[in-house]
């Protein structure tokens, strides 16, 4: 089999379908292809349509999540599943392209670890906004981390590119559970360990700009989560033997500015017991303090970033001091 499609999905039911259509309408035989859905206990009628579709297609496999572990656990359950040779990963939100099957069949004449494809975004009222590109050929052959060095986190979605399975098998870095933004450390590992990578040229992947989307809401958990991926890749840089590289710097750079911005956002929560959420949300996963050891001013780390990495509770008394003030100068 040449590719599985791996869908997580949690209460899609108004884009499943769209989903769904685009795949079986791709240039393939179905005898080629999988497409294997993941829900994650959706409380609409997700499951009912996906069962719908696997009626008429064979090669729809439904998997119900018996816990609602997010899209990291359900990503990695398609993963363990998977029979085809590369993987594809696709949000319930959006659409796969032709340049998908271009990329799978480059793939396997060159015996790749990964392909990056040209994506669309189309905005909220349907219509294309941008294309994200690279300026590469189909004949050239690179390394993840020359990819990275030349375009620094060109695209750090794991929809940006296919897999070989036995490429993932071999890295054995698997997406984080029960947490959002679980996906761009996944990326940057495989891209560090891809040695060889091309480009596909034709848009593979559709993504569908949705302002109500996860990543673009505030709560505590989604501040946290935010802090706790930039820990993930400070994990990842020290894990690094060189860490003279371009390549590491990038690293380095982009887990101290998750962190930040975590930080910096803190004072929109507008609740004292929203901020102590968030930190007892942080502790449960990781040391802050070990993190001040991070304080160069280039990669942005700020004052009030090492204030609040060190000053827990002052800064829940200070920011639920502080909210009822914000609240009314922000009205």
């Amino acid at each position: 089999m040449l590719i599985s499609f791996i869908i997580p999905a949690y209460n899609a039911s108004a884009t499943i379908r769209r989903c769904l259509d685009s795949i079986y309408a791709l240039p393939i035989e179905e005898s080629l292809f999988e497409v294997i859905a993941i829900d994650d206990c959706s409380t609409d009628n997700t499951v009912e349509l996906v069962k719908e579709y696997a009626r008429n297609h064979s090669n729809l496999v439904l998997l119900c999540q018996p816990e609602n572990h997010r899209q990291g656990a359900a990503r990695n359950r398609g993963i363990a599943v998977a029979k085809g040779e590369y993987i594809a990963f696709v949000d319930s939100d959006d659409e796969s392209a032709n340049g998908v099957i271009a990329a799978a069949q480059m793939a396997v004449e060159k015996d790749l670890d990964m392909v990056a494809m040209r994506c669309a975004v189309v905005d909220q009222e349907g219509n294309t906004d941008r294309e994200v590109s690279l300026p590469y050929n189909r004949d050239k052959v690179f390394t993840g981390m020359e990819l990275q060095t030349e375009y620094a986190f060109w695209g750090t979605a794991p929809w940006h590119y296919i897999f070989k399975q036995s490429f993932l098998d071999g890295v054995g870095y698997r997406f984080v559970e029960d947490v959002l933004y679980e996906d761009s450390d996944f990326v940057n590992v495989h891209l560090f360990y891809a040695k060889r990578m091309s480009y596909c040229d034709e848009i593979g992947y559709v993504v569908y700009y949705n302002s109500e989307s996860t990543t673009h809401s505030l709560s505590y958990k989604h501040l946290c989560d935010y802090a706790l991926l930039g820990t993930r890749m400070l994990n990842f840089y020290e894990s690094l033997e060189d860490k003279t590289t371009q390549y590491a710097e990038g690293i380095l750079e982009g887990g101290s500015y998750n962190i930040m911005k975590a930080f910096r956002k803190l004072p929109r929560l507008m609740s004292r017991s929203e901020v102590r959420a968030f930190y007892d949300r942080f502790d449960g996963y990781y040391n802050r303090k070990t993190l001040l050891k991070y304080r160069k001013p280039e990669y942005c780390w700020t004052r009030w970033t090492r204030f609040g990495l060190k000053h827990r509770n002052l800064v829940v008394f200070l920011l639920g001091f502080a909210a009822p003030v914000l609240k009314i100068h922000q009205k």
